[in-house]
């Protein structure tokens, strides 16, 4: 009983100790979600993209390797309505990074337009990514060659919320065919479907070249890409939206194209939550750019050809949010110059 009794007694004391020097060990150790990796501690973050068919979700899967394989650090990639969504999620704090088109960006910091009363300050910019084009594609049999045949017609634009319904709204009701159509809210691949099954007359969504929702209809459709801007420009609009960018999809893009179609861009910007350790965000910069990066990239999908230090402040002046201060650290470090006006004190 004797021996039974001290060796109670000894497996007590080993257990406090342990429990104490577990104790001690959590000190001073925040493991909430948005600290920074810390001796083996793997931080996850969220970042949103938007649906599959797009250039953004295949994107944020390649970025998201590419940063775990180099840093630990864990991204789960979450699809959503696209990016005047994505902004409102970071501001809500449901999603920790994002991509999100300039016109978003600006309207959303300045409280304009689709944000108008919202204020949507919680973000930053994190670097530019590539510019997304949008696609405006009819049946090639139909009869439609200008956005005025559209009249009656139901048109899919991209999800309630995303940069692609915003513009195709915004460019619609400025020549003057929103109120004569009929908008389907629909994420590019269910667009694609009831674009191939005709239950839709437009296919609209923004994207880099080739989009693979548009591929995959022109696998089974014949198609006809539309030019914007023909009417665009009678009514002034890219002087009235500068950051809509006129360019080009080149001829043979897609099947049965011919020639090259004038579109209008919108560059697309990585941007996170200003709460984001900026060690994190210096560190994800830094696989992004390096060689490896690079080339894992360019693997994933042709707009990282867009993605590379000599364009990562493209366009950031003109839309006036501040850079995040682990970019701006890293971009100093690697001889990119920051506009001093978007550098936060």
């Amino acid at each position: 009983m004797r021996f039974l009794s001290k060796t109670v007694i000894l497996l007590v004391a080993l257990l406090s100790l342990s429990l104490v020097a577990a104790g001690c060990g959590d000190k001073g150790q925040d493991k909430s979600k948005g600290d920074a990796p810390k001796s083996g501690a793997k931080a996850k973050y969220s970042l949103a993209t938007a649906g599959t068919g797009g250039t953004y979700y295949p994107m944020g899967g390649g970025v998201s390797s590419v940063v775990k394989e180099a840093t630990g650090i864990e991204i789960a990639v979450e699809t959503s309505g696209g990016s005047a969504e994505n902004l409102r999620l970071i501001q809500s704090g449901e999603t920790d990074m994002a991509w999100a088109n300039a016109s978003e960006i600006y309207w959303a910091w300045n409280g304009e337009e689709f944000f108008k009363g919202q204020n949507i300050k919680d973000f930053r910019v994190v670097t530019f990514s590539w510019n997304a084009i949008y696609h405006w594609a009819v049946h090639k049999d139909r009869g439609i060659n200008s956005f005025a045949d559209l009249k009656g017609k139901k048109v899919g634009i991209g999800p309630q919320g995303s940069g692609a319904a915003v513009f195709a709204e915004t460019y619609l009701k400025a020549v003057g065919v929103w109120d004569k159509v009929q908008p389907a809210y629909l994420p590019p691949d269910d667009s694609a479907t009831s674009f191939k099954d005709k239950k839709i007359g437009l296919f609209g969504y923004f994207s880099r070249v080739p989009m693979s929702a548009l591929m995959d209809i022109t696998s089974q459709t014949e198609i006809k890409l539309l030019d914007p801007t023909i009417e665009g420009e009678k009514v002034g609009f890219s002087q009235k939206y500068p950051f809509y960018t006129k360019t080009v999809i080149p001829k043979g893009s897609y099947k049965g194209q011919d020639q090259d179609v004038n579109k209008y861009g919108n560059p697309v910007y990585l941007v996170v939550s200003k709460k984001i350790p900026d060690q994190v965000v210096y560190d994800m910069l830094k696989a992004i750019y390096s060689e490896n990066g690079q080339k894992r990239l360019l693997q994933t999908n042709k707009a990282a050809e867009d993605m590379t230090l000599k364009t990562a402040m493209n366009g950031v002046s003109e839309m006036g949010v501040p850079i995040h201060p682990g970019a701006v650290k890293f971009f100093k470090e690697n001889g990119v110059n920051v506009p001093a006006n978007l550098i936060e004190k």
